[in-house]
């Protein structure tokens, strides 16, 4: 577990292969697994077909990145005494885009038991853009919204968009990469009912671009020499 800190780095599902499940080379799954671990992420998750194709690798799983087949409960802890609760959304096949009710009933129950547990409650999907949006508008979580769902795997990436009333920072990821989305959270959620998130004032939310004006770290660049960049 990460030492207590005021940022968490969190990686979504489909960062080492696309989500057409197309096989990147072995030598860019190898750079790719290196260079995350430089970033030491806090989190990630793993496709199955990631999963396998990591593991099978000579490097391995890079550190505290976790397959999803499962829901699954991370505790991270924050600095000044505070606790951010990470929950970890199965992975779902994508050749259908329903949600079965009895997922919904066991992510709610998951939220609404950490909400009182965490100063902030993160939600972590593989699911893409049409799924999250059905999840965000089902009832059922709308009495148990996650404090920010971060989304991942197919439909547009997004910077932000407030949801579920206001309670919920829905965030995706881009797919082509180049980008880091960044959350700065300036004050935490409450459990009241009336409570919403508001932008430039309880939280912010912008979209990072890796440009070349950014320094590029030395480590990094001697990785990912000579590997195409189109995936």
């Amino acid at each position: 577990m990460a030492q207590d800190h005021d940022v968490l780095i969190l990686g979504g599902a489909y960062e080492f292969m696309p989500t057409s499940g197309e096989k990147v080379s072995d030598k860019k799954r190898n750079a790719l697994t290196e260079a995350f671990q430089i970033i030491n992420y806090d989190l990630g998750i793993l496709s199955p077909a990631e999963f396998s194709f990591l593991q099978n690798s000579p490097i391995g799983i890079p550190k505290n990145w976790l397959g999803n087949t499962e829901a699954q409960v991370v505790y991270k802890p924050l600095a000044n005494g505070k606790k951010a609760v990470i929950i970890v959304l199965p992975y779902l096949d994508k050749r259908s885009d329903k949600l079965p009710d009895a997922l919904i009933d066991k992510c709610a129950t998951l939220i609404k038991e950490n909400r009182k547990k965490a100063d902030l409650v993160i939600a972590m999907s593989p699911w893409g853009y049409f799924r999250e949006k059905k999840f965000l508008a089902n009832p059922v979580i709308g009495g148990a919204a996650p404090d920010i769902l971060l989304g991942s795997g197919d439909g547009p990436g997004m910077s932000g968009s407030l949801s579920v009333k206001g309670k919920t920072l829905w965030v995706r990821s881009y797919p082509t990469g180049k980008a880091v989305n960044r959350i700065d959270i300036c004050a935490w959620p409450t459990r009241s009912e009336d409570f919403k998130w508001a932008s430039g004032d309880n939280v912010k939310w912008f979209l990072q671009t890796l440009t070349e004006k950014l320094r590029e770290k030395p480590e990094v660049v001697k990785l990912l020499s000579g590997i195409s960049d189109d995936k």
